[in-house]
């Protein structure tokens, strides 16, 4: 069986769970079906291929990563007039074609940077910026260097700046995401009584076992070289580089778990070193966004 190189696309709808518990079943439903309908006439008309579509995300593959950018940015622009969020990803590598779908690493590579995005964001590689015509590319702007489960080395990931006058987009942000642009906030990690700062006049920290760490955390299941905290076009990113993970609270949603992965803190919760963090633990570390005074 012959392998191709497609740039391969998975779009997925955010915030669906809520949609259901918000609004009932049948409305949800519609407004789910409305979204993956909009996504496959969107992708055809850029001469992509829909794949499979899978609860409420979609998969697909197009001939070029042009085509994967004009489809990305369709869907975005189309999803804010249904009043809908939308995450993309996309990548392009060989992948074996079978029975009308695709198999491969960059499958799950898109599949990975989609996760990765936030609710109205087109996320990409840079074997997929490189693809791209000069026009597009210089609406890719760079991220961070993110290591994704299953992958040996941290990958870079961009986002794609896909509408300049739309208050939804990255440039200028709605009023649900402002926190997360606004570089003068500062992240503060409290580890039992000592404490530490992320900001603008610094960038990153280190978190594990070892004596060399910026917060060095005396537990079992931490390991030496545990993770980082870096700031990153104003987002507060924890990569993980460890043996057992680590686990992270936002706010008081159920625990996220990442291994060798990377994931954003948000306005506050808990971080945990290869357990779930308790507040009542004295390995917790604590974390929360602010503006100085």
């Amino acid at each position: 069986m012959s392998s191709r190189t497609l740039t391969v696309l998975f779009a997925d709808l955010a915030g669906s769970t809520r949609l259901y518990q918000t609004q009932g079943d049948e409305q949800a439903y519609r407004k789910v079906s409305q979204s993956l309908q909009c996504m496959k006439n969107l992708i055809e008309t850029h001469s992509g291929q829909l794949l499979r579509t899978v609860g409420d995300s979609a998969l697909a593959s197009f001939a070029d990563a042009d085509a994967a950018y004009l489809a990305a940015v369709d869907i975005q622009k189309k999803h804010v007039a249904l009043d809908l969020s939308v995450r993309i990803g996309f990548h392009p590598g060989e992948v074996i074609p079978d029975a009308g779908d695709v198999y491969g690493n960059a499958v799950n590579l898109a599949a990975r940077v989609a996760q990765f995005a936030e609710a109205d964001e087109i996320c990409i590689t840079e074997a997929a910026v490189a693809q791209l015509s000069v026009a597009h590319r210089s609406n890719a702007n760079y991220i961070s260097k993110v290591t994704f489960k299953g992958v040996s080395q941290p990958m870079s990931v961009y986002r794609v700046l896909w509408d300049h006058d739309n208050v939804h987009t990255a440039i200028v942000p709605n009023q649900r995401n402002t926190a997360r642009f606004q570089t003068d906030h500062i992240l503060e990690l409290q580890l039992g009584t000592r404490s530490i700062t992320v900001c603008p006049d610094n960038k990153a920290l280190t978190i594990g076992r070892a004596d060399g760490n910026d917060l060095v955390v005396d537990g079992e299941s931490a390991s030496r070289n545990h993770a980082q905290i870096e700031l990153v076009r104003g987002r507060y990113i924890l990569h993980d580089s460890s043996t057992n993970g680590s686990y992270v609270i936002k706010g008081s949603n159920a625990p996220e778990f990442i291994l060798r992965e990377s994931v954003e803190l948000d306005q506050s919760g808990m971080i945990g070193l290869g357990i779930i963090p308790n507040a009542a633990d004295g390995h917790a570390i604590h974390y929360r966004r602010y503006l100085p005074d």
